[in-house]
């Protein structure tokens, strides 16, 4: 049964109680353009945006109540300093209400996939709420929590951070009862300087745990590991080694991949990235620590909708669209996909890894050095650090290394490569908006 407050209540909770109609309400938003009838708008406040311009509209469009930093006469309101520390208070108290599972995931790559993967095989069994999409901040985290009702069996959520302290502090919202650390890489170095730094904030979702709690070990990620030394409680190993082994891993045609895993057994998935496999680990760790019995077909259910590593039939080419977002070891993990191709050309179009502060130069160079290490025979790069990554590329041996900014120009770079067997892979930071040069490159095969 969906949850229910009364306006009354939130004013208590968020600590202002005033003067409100004893109303009922179902939902919350944040977001004016989504909002519906009946909901709580949190009028929050940002660098480039003030909620509190749009209460007006929320109440036209229907909202009960707006939590606001200031009053407005279109309805009544839950006048706060910070809607946002309203709604994790908010979000905080509704999680306290539910005794269930909640299963935390945090990593430098792989969270997304890994939450998704977890709760379709959890969804075989129980009712499961997990993350929308990728909303792991502050933000998305209690709106996550609110999705918890009467129904919900256990709970999926995604936890993201790009500081230390961060994830501690969403923790103290969601209050995992198990977690896991999908691995620890250079990202959001601009954040967090290290990757040492790195991996003290992911550990910090290892301390919020209870006693009792889970923890799953990615024993193939050595900081995983020594991570795992700071929990007490039980564990779940999963990797080359451990509880949860992958034995095997090996392309079957059609973009899809025999998994023979330890002890599940074979699972054909429609996977093109051996890297994913440990995100099909872990959920199957996680999957069978709650009496969980079938596997491939949820899983397949989610991989044939992830937005991430999708391969697309573009003319003559095969392209690989990773365009989702991009670092060093995602990046690293897609070359290598791409240099397991074979009968044309090897085509890597790459936009900027950001956020990766000091390091960044390096960071690109190695790239750069990858690619031509595992067989990438042409590479356009674009972003402040593409002359790096070509140059590297082109030391590496590299054909054809070149900087291009504009999309569409990439895209006609791209299209005068056509080869039989040609396969492109095109990826970047979210900021570099790289899908533009897949819809360009649409354009010349219609």
């Amino acid at each position: 049964m969906k949850w229910e407050y009364r306006l009354t209540e939130l004013a208590r909770i968020v600590g202002v109680p005033g003067h409100l109609p004893d109303k009922a309400f179902r939902s919350v938003s944040t977001d004016t353009r989504t909002l519906e009838r009946g909901d709580v708008f949190f009028a929050l406040l940002g660098e480039r945006f003030d909620g509190g311009a749009f209460v007006p509209q929320a109440f036209e469009k229907g909202a009960v109540c707006a939590v606001t930093t200031r009053a407005c006469d279109a309805g009544p309101c839950v006048v706060v300093d910070d809607p946002l520390a309203a709604l994790q208070q908010f979000g905080a108290h509704h999680r306290s209400r539910y005794d269930i599972p909640l299963i935390a995931l945090t990593g430098s790559c792989g969270k997304t996939m890994s939450k998704d993967l977890a709760a379709a095989v959890l969804s075989t069994r129980y009712v499961v709420v997990k993350t929308p999409g990728n909303l792991n901040n502050a933000i998305g985290c209690p709106l996550s929590l609110l999705c918890i009702d009467d129904n919900t069996d256990v709970a999926v959520i995604e936890l993201g951070a790009n500081h230390v302290g961060e994830i501690a502090a969403l923790c103290k919202l969601a209050r995992p009862t198990e977690s896991a650390i999908t691995m620890v890489a250079p990202a959001h170095l601009e954040g967090f300087g290290t990757v040492e730094q790195v991996a003290e904030a992911k550990a910090e979702i290892v301390d919020a745990l209870p006693g009792d709690g889970v923890f799953y070990v990615n024993a193939d990620d050595p900081r995983c590991v020594r991570i795992a030394e700071r929990h007490a409680g039980p564990q779940v190993s999963y990797g080359k080694q451990g509880d949860v082994v992958l034995e095997c891993c090996e392309p079957v045609g059609g973009g899809e991949m025999r998994l023979t895993v330890q002890p599940v057994g074979d699972l054909r998935l429609p996977l093109v990235c051996r890297a994913h496999a440990t995100n099909v680990l872990l959920a199957a760790a996680i999957g069978l620590n709650h009496g969980v019995e079938e596997f491939e077909s949820p899983l397949r259910d989610a991989l044939a909708v992830s937005p991430r590593f999708r391969v697309l039939r573009i003319g003559p080419f095969e392209v690989i669209d990773d365009t989702y977002n991009a670092n060093p070891a995602s990046t690293a993990a897609a070359l290598q996909t791409l240099g397991e191709r074979s009968g044309g050309p090897r085509i890597a179009v790459l936009g900027e890894m950001l956020e990766l502060g000091d390091a960044a130069k390096v960071l690109h160079e190695q790239v750069g050095m990858l690619a031509g290490g595992v067989g990438v025979t042409h590479l356009f790069a674009r972003g402040p650090h593409a002359a790096v990554m070509s140059a590297a590329a082109r030391a590496a041996g590299v054909q054809q290394a070149e900087c291009i900014e504009d999309h569409g120009e990439i895209a006609e770079a791209i299209r005068a490569l056509e080869r039989p067997g040609a396969v492109v892979l095109v990826k970047g930071s979210r900021g570099m908006a790289m899908e533009h040069v897949i819809e360009a490159l649409r354009r010349y095969y219609p």
